[in-house]
């Protein structure tokens, strides 16, 4: 049956035409590699910690500052890609990202270059500033790769890629751990990164010119939003207008959600930080089992990002962070409890889960949302700025390590995770007050402190 004899309503409800999906799963991977390679670190932080000796507050120091070199490069790369091109042409500047972050990774596997702490910052720090930058890149194609009715739901659905893709590479690390002893931790940076080579292909590929016109013509007779055309003028154009990082800052929309995102970026991050430490010196798990058991908040990571980006679209970005985050509060103090069982660790785990990762691609379809055209990458890479400064929580998780008796005693792993809840329950509080919403239900009853011209969005609901 020709698209055309499709009844229109029909038509609208269809989630997704072909060619989104294909470059959905393209992307999907390699943001799964993204999240892979960035997360190594962590997995193997019990043997980096008996390596090398460092203390709380000096591990605490190298994976904050690691967390912050997120942010160095995205701004300007964030531009740079906005200039390159939209739509299928994202590729061209992506590609050049995805391989920074690849090779950075493969050479902190290279023990002559790692033998010292400093060496293995600098590598990491620098596949990190990569990494970053390609995450804005890669939320930013799905962004133009879908209608923006679909956005919440497209943009769910890509970030499991995060949480799923860290539970598989916990995985792995745990069976190289098991298989070449901990000490030999730096083969996890040689072997796990190399599957990043076929998927880089493959994204390339799909995103062409002609699949990406396809996508436009469907939307269209769908009746739905188009969010960029993919023709001459985003091919060719000078991207974002002159301004646009300083119109994006005074943006509540924008800027919010950086901040926000940035308090959640302290969450994951610290507990990406807090977990193998505590199961590793205070419940004494082998470090297999702890690179296991670290990451079993990912499996339901997944099923809340697709779960609350498609309530986004349905109630609301702003609404659905508010659920979320104080979703957040209370799952970050029952992790106080982990250490009871094996069930309670799993359980509350799940728990969590099911809001770690949801915001993020609720907070990228808020800024999409409220980016002035050409310009969707940049608000989404003021995220990441956010998150860079975010992720330094663990400088202060390890201050408070320390202050509470060191890496043996749950006192100090208690202090930060009263430190965690304050912060996603501040975050409620942001979005509350100076967000506006964009979509949903409650779009015409929403309230705050900012008004809908300051958020980049008509004076009334249309």
């Amino acid at each position: 049956m020709a698209l055309d004899e499709i009844a229109p309503s029909r038509r609208r409800a269809k989630i997704g035409f072909k060619y989104s999906w294909l470059v959905l799963v393209a992307l999907w991977l390699v943001y799964a590699m993204n999240g892979i390679m960035r997360n190594l670190v962590f997995l193997v932080q019990p043997s980096i910690v008996q390596e090398f000796r460092v203390t709380p507050g000096e591990l605490g120091l190298f994976t904050g500052f690691l967390t912050l070199a997120q942010s160095v490069l995205v701004l300007p790369l964030s531009v740079w890609s906005d200039k390159g091109g939209h739509g299928w042409a994202r590729k061209f500047r992506e590609l050049p990202v995805a391989l920074g972050y690849l090779v950075f990774s493969l050479l902190t596997g290279i023990g002559i270059l790692t033998h010292s702490f400093a060496g293995l910052f600098t590598l990491q720090a620098i596949k990190n500033a990569f990494s970053g930058t390609g995450e804005s890149l890669e939320v930013t194609a799905v962004a133009e790769w879908w209608p923006v009715e679909r956005r919440g739901f497209a943009q769910g659905l890509h970030h499991t890629a995060f949480p799923w893709g860290s539970l598989i590479g916990g995985w792995a690390v745990a069976a190289i751990l098991a298989g070449f002893g901990s000490q030999n931790w730096r083969l996890v940076f040689l072997f796990v990164p190399l599957i990043t080579i076929p998927i880089l292909i493959f994204y390339w590929w799909a995103s062409s010119r002609g699949r990406f016109d396809a996508f436009v013509a469907d939307t269209r007779a769908r009746g739905l939003t188009v969010p960029v055309t993919g023709g001459a003028a985003d091919q060719d154009g000078a991207g974002s207008a002159p301004g646009a990082v300083r119109r994006a800052l005074r943006n509540p929309n924008v800027l919010v959600s950086a901040i926000a995102s940035g308090l959640g970026l302290a969450i994951y991050t610290g507990i990406n930080f807090w977990i193998p430490l505590y199961l590793a010196f205070v419940a004494h798990y082998d470090f297999a089992q702890v690179a296991a058991y670290s990451v079993i908040f990912t499996i339901t990571g997944g099923i809340g990002q697709v779960l609350w980006g498609t309530v986004s679209d349905r109630l609301g970005r702003k609404y659905t962070l508010i659920i979320c985050f104080l979703w957040l509060t209370v799952a970050v103090l029952l992790l106080q409890q982990t250490g009871i069982s094996l069930g309670w660790l799993i359980g509350v785990q799940l728990f969590l889960g099911m809001a770690t990762n949801a915001i993020y691609p609720v907070l990228y379809s808020l800024s999409s949302d409220s980016s002035e055209k050409g310009a969707v990458a940049i608000g989404n890479g003021l995220q990441m700025v956010g998150q860079g400064i975010g992720g330094l929580s663990p400088i202060l998780l390890g201050v408070l390590i320390a202050f509470g008796g060191g890496f043996s005693s749950v006192r100090g792993f208690d202090y930060g995770l009263y430190f965690l809840a304050a912060l996603q329950l501040l975050a409620a509080i942001l979005m509350a007050l100076f967000t506006r919403e964009t979509i949903g239900i409650f779009k015409h009853r929403d309230r705050a402190l900012v008004s809908r011209e300051s958020c980049n969005l008509p004076s009334t609901a249309g």
